[in-house]
């Protein structure tokens, strides 16, 4: 009985009960494989990653035929955790990942078996010791360009120069030359020798006349994969003005071989991505006429407000460990500014976290008077609701509106954008919780003065840590926009560090969700029509993509977002079918857009958790990748087809 009354808790929402009850459990009966899924499952609503991980890997220990088990480590990003399995249990993990195991997973067959030789994040080594690079497809038109390489050896060791250059004579591509732009010492070295062995090398202080029209920048220490050139020399057909690929780092050993780690898998063309040198391609290939002696971020941007950029999903370049360069970092992305903010929040009887919400905004502000408040008030039925609302309404900053309709979360912030003439719209859930001091000059710095950036988000956490939000991905698990980062471990930076770096996203979430009032009038407001409850958030950052803007993902803006709260954690069927009609409603407008990510690296897998581990992309993957990156904005998204007017 004990057991039922847990799983009721779980069920209507009450975690903490729930995950004390089933703790009861199991201090009777230690072997109860539900009880440890089930407290796995509360654990995780909770925000507790790790406690979680523990359960659903002692619920796949003493109950092995218990799929679910398996199926929410894959989920939730854990997959490394297979490996403490026994390996009887192992291998019935492995089996139910790789099946169908409910008709929501149906339509992932395909994808499970694309991902059928998939690795955990800790197994790069792996992945690279079983890594096939395909060869470049047939060009259409073969010019057979030369490519001119720049060697930066300023304070490179005669060995570092030497692993580059081998890697160089051993290109399947032949149509090369090589500058070295050596410290003066380095030209008596035996490692200067190379340049009489093969004609095409040359040691000098400065590079020598360009005699192709392409220019290939690397630092001494890296190394090319030998058929690194030829994908260059492929993709530099597709009318691009740059082209970068994917690399990893290397500890090299003669006795016991090479260790490969911490790879970069790139997303497509991002700025301010790269504006974080620990990020920068190890290798890029732009046309003749630019000064190569720059650090590779500036010119990697500097190209990438010309022109188009290809990026090849591949590893095609290593970073030996002991010559890793030196990488700028950028700075905290920060502003003063005059413009005026004004934070919208639909209401219902949240009085406490409201309260918290609006006070953590007004004290970690830079900038305070210049913010202010609008909040709709949706029919409060609670006492301490009016309360607090009669308190706010008493600010000079705050107004409150009473919204007496049915709720429409896209309807109740379109009203509140009308009655403001404040200069940017902070729309933000009344369960938030400002962490960030001065986030008002953060928010102000990341919305760039060009117009470029249209939407601004921000890292959302859980109460008892860990990330709830870091942005907003496309096209996974063939299913609807899911958060990147869930669950996952606050301090954990992700992949590339990207849950802590700034970076374009497909979408953010509206529970923090920031633009200039201009772009949302030019745009119409949410679509209220279509999206009253969900995906209005997600229908807003298309059409701010459609237009040309950017949707910029920001983690020096962190908030706790007590989503189970306002929200609760178990949805009704009747919720359920409503969200399924709201999502089919975006895939009729939007179509392909839903299903591709330009931040997502092939190269992860794709059929469960964002992120949760590696893959070998086949060689049709990654020329369609490469072709869609060298589009002019591989970022614009197109919708399905016309679409009526928004405008309420």
């Amino acid at each position: 009985m004990l057991l039922q009354y847990a799983q009721a808790l779980r069920r209507a929402g009450d975690l903490q009960e729930s995950a004390t009850t089933y703790e009861a459990v199991l201090q009777r009966e230690p072997g109860s494989g539900l009880a440890w899924l089930g407290l796995g499952i509360a654990r995780k609503g909770l925000g507790l990653r790790s406690a979680a991980i523990k359960a659903f890997v002692e619920a796949s220990r003493v109950a092995p035929e218990l799929k679910g088990a398996a199926e929410e480590l894959v989920n939730y990003g854990a997959r490394d955790e297979r490996r403490t399995l026994a390996p009887r249990e192992k291998l019935v993990a492995d089996a139910m990942e790789g099946m169908a195991l409910s008709l929501r997973q149906a339509h992932q067959w395909w994808d499970a078996l694309a991902d059928h030789s998939s690795f955990g994040l800790r197994d790069y080594d792996q992945v690279r010791s079983t890594l096939h690079i395909p060869v470049p497809p047939a060009a259409e038109t073969w010019t057979d360009p030369q490519i001119d390489v720049w060697i930066d050896a300023r304070s490179a060791s005669p060995t570092a120069i030497r692993i580059t250059l081998q890697s160089l004579l051993d290109q399947q591509f032949g149509r090369w030359t090589a500058t070295v732009i050596p410290a003066a010492e380095i030209e008596l070295h035996p490692v200067a020798s190379l340049a009489d062995s093969d004609k095409r090398i040359r040691f000098g202080s400065s590079p020598s006349p360009q005699r192709g029209d392409w220019t290939l920048r690397i630092d001494a220490g890296t190394s090319l994969h030998s058929s690194a050139l030829s994908w260059f020399a492929w993709a530099s057909m597709l009318g691009v003005e740059a082209v970068y690929s994917d690399h990893d780092h290397v500890t090299r050993d003669w006795k016991h071989g090479s260790y490969y780690r911490d790879p970069v898998f790139q997303p497509m063309f991002d700025p301010h991505w790269f504006s974080d040198g620990e990020v920068a391609p190890a290798a890029l290939l732009f046309r003749r006429g630019r000064d190569a002696d720059r650090p590779m971020v500036d010119l990697l941007r500097e190209v990438g407000d010309t022109g188009a950029v290809a990026h090849i999903p591949l590893p095609l370049a290593t970073r030996d460990m002991r010559y890793r360069p030196a990488l700028p970092k950028p700075a905290r992305p920060e502003r003063d500014g005059d413009e005026r903010i004004c934070v919208i929040i639909p209401t219902r009887d949240n009085a406490g976290l409201l309260e918290r919400a609006v006070a953590s905004l007004i004290d970690l502000a830079a900038s305070p008077e210049r913010v202010e408040f609008i909040i709709m008030s949706n029919r409060p039925a609670l006492d301490e609701s009016l309360a607090l609302l009669c308190e706010l309404d008493q600010q000079p900053s705050t107004r409150i509106v009473q919204f007496d309709e049915p709720f429409n979360w896209s309807r109740a912030n379109n009203l509140a954008a009308r009655l403001s003439d404040a200069d940017i719209l902070l729309f933000l859930n009344d369960d938030t919780e400002m962490l960030t001091r001065y986030w008002d000059r953060v928010l102000l710095g990341a919305m760039s003065r060009d117009g470029r950036v249209g939407i601004v988000g921000a890292l959302m956490e859980y109460p008892a840590g860990g990330i709830q939000h870091a942005g907003i991905m496309m096209g996974l698990n063939g299913d609807g926009p899911q958060h990147e980062g869930r669950w996952q471990d606050g301090e954990i930076d992700g992949p590339g560090g990207r849950w802590k770096r700034r970076h374009l996203s497909s979408a953010v979430t509206g529970a923090f969700m920031a633009m200039t009032r201009d772009l949302f009038e030019e745009l119409g407001g949410f679509d209220e029509k279509r999206f009253a409850i969900a995906y209005n958030d997600v229908d807003m950052c298309l059409r701010v993509r459609e237009s040309g803007r950017q949707v910029l993902y920001c983690p020096q803006l962190r908030l706790i977002h007590h989503e189970s709260i306002s929200r609760g954690v178990n949805l009704t069927p009747e919720m359920l079918e409503w969200d399924q009609g709201e999502l089919t409603t975006l895939r009729e407008i939007w179509g392909a857009t839903l299903f591709t990510d330009p931040a997502y690296n092939p190269n992860f897998v794709g059929a469960d958790y964002p992120h949760g581990g590696y893959r070998h992309p086949t060689g049709q993957e990654v020329e369609a990748h490469t072709r869609r990156s060298a589009a002019p904005d591989p970022w614009r998204a197109a919708r399905q087809g016309d679409r009526p007017d928004r405008r309420s």
